[in-house]
């Protein structure tokens, strides 16, 4: 297997975008048949040939395995992240695309425990693909070892009581719920205003106070939910703190500074504010050492790396946050970024620094500069509206 693959998002250029982490309750298709699990040794044979192990689960603590005593989210080194979409009963063809270009290559596909990626191969033998083979998931014991025979362990990562990964298709902004169910604490990364109504009755659903909502960085592709939040628990005990780098420029309730330690969960838990600016110059990535992952806003994106053309921007700079602050952490970190445009959810470092086409496989700060200055990207059509918002902690200009 190629060790450096990674993960998907949603397609097309404009518009909104379909919602990778939307959950639905039942198929409005007739089901396709799906394929059985394989046996160890055609899973064996799948990957000595090198194939490409595409996972089409959720990515967050929806897809729980019970292993020892703990439930963990459970990770394969390099898989690509192509979620599958229930009702459709399809997955996002467009981010398989960008690793697998010949439909008669192998593919590994898998989930929890091999049901829905038999319905996957399903869907893609439709569409051509040929040398396909079910790889169930962390959930099947006996095909563990076939996995960590060709070097591709399944790697636990302690989600806590709740992580929620969602999504804003008409911006493709990722918000994370972490909840915590010893205190009832809940925070939020990059809440996004036009989707105040779903956090916070996920929030109330899932029996949390949300005490605090971070932002990666000042937006400009959306408006941070931070001050309309502030603003419904405004005159309660309930009312959550908005934070974000100091360096934003930004107002907020408390202004963050690089190797900060946020704690939240009564202290029980934390998250290492790490300072990787080059998109703007106020961005900050979170890390979460006790779940192994790291919450990167637009600083490292699965594949690519926000613009650095505005806001304070420089390539130079985000070359050397991403290599210096992300870089350096353990391989199977799991990133989640701020965005996706085509259906992937989630990375790893490891992928990342192997096979991120802008930032990874050894690239210069040179070559990354040249990259970045050839892209030619028009503004963000939110940048004029967005951006003063955001300065004001999501408060839109009257």
């Amino acid at each position: 297997i190629r060790p450096s693959q990674m993960r998907a998002s949603f397609g097309g250029a404009s518009g909104a975008r379909k919602d990778p982490t939307k959950r639905p309750a039942e198929p409005a298709v007739a089901d396709l048949a799906a394929d059985p699990v394989a046996s160890p040794e055609r899973l064996r044979s799948a990957l000595r040939r090198g194939a490409l192990v595409v996972d089409v689960r959720a990515a967050d603590s929806s897809e729980l395995t019970n292993k020892s005593t703990a439930p963990v989210f459970e990770v394969v080194d390099g898989s690509l992240s192509a979620p599958y979409d229930k009702v459709n009963q399809t997955i996002p063809v467009g981010a398989l695309g960008l690793l697998q270009q010949e439909k008669s290559a192998p593919l590994v596909v898998h989930c929890r425990s091999g049901a829905r990626a038999g319905k996957a191969i399903a869907f893609l033998r439709g569409l051509g693909y040929t040398d396909l083979t079910n790889g169930g998931g962390p959930a099947v014991v006996d095909l563990r070892e076939a996995y960590a025979d060709a070097g591709l362990p399944w790697r636990p990562h302690n989600m806590g009581s709740v992580m929620r990964q969602l999504f804003d298709p008409k911006s493709s902004t990722f918000t994370y719920l972490l909840g915590d169910a010893s205190t009832g604490e809940a925070i939020l990364i990059d809440p996004c205003i036009d989707q105040i109504d779903r956090d916070l009755a996920l929030v109330e659903e899932l029996g949390f106070r949300l005490t605090l909502m971070l932002n990666t960085h000042c937006h400009a592709d959306h408006i941070t939910a931070t001050g309309e939040i502030k603003r419904r628990f405004q005159g309660t005990s309930k009312a959550p703190k908005s934070a974000i780098s100091a360096a934003s420029g930004a107002d907020a309730d408390r202004l963050i500074v690089p190797n900060e330690t946020i704690k939240w969960a009564g202290g029980t838990r934390s998250l290492t504010a790490l300072a990787t600016p080059g998109h703007t110059s106020g961005c900050m990535s979170f890390y979460d050492a006790y779940t192994g992952a790291v919450y990167t806003g637009d600083a490292l994106l699965i594949g690519g790396c926000g613009r650095t053309d505005f806001q304070g921007g420089s390539a130079k700079t985000l070359y050397r946050s991403v290599h210096s602050q992300l870089f350096v952490l353990p391989d199977d970190t799991i990133v989640y970024p701020a965005h996706d445009y085509k259906g992937r959810l989630r990375s790893t470092i490891g992928g990342e620094k192997s096979s991120n086409p802008r930032l990874g496989g050894g690239k210069s700060v040179g070559e990354f500069v040249k990259i970045m200055a050839d892209l030619k990207l028009s503004n963000p059509k939110m940048l004029d509206v967005a951006v003063p918002a955001n300065l004001r902690c999501g408060v839109p200009d009257e």
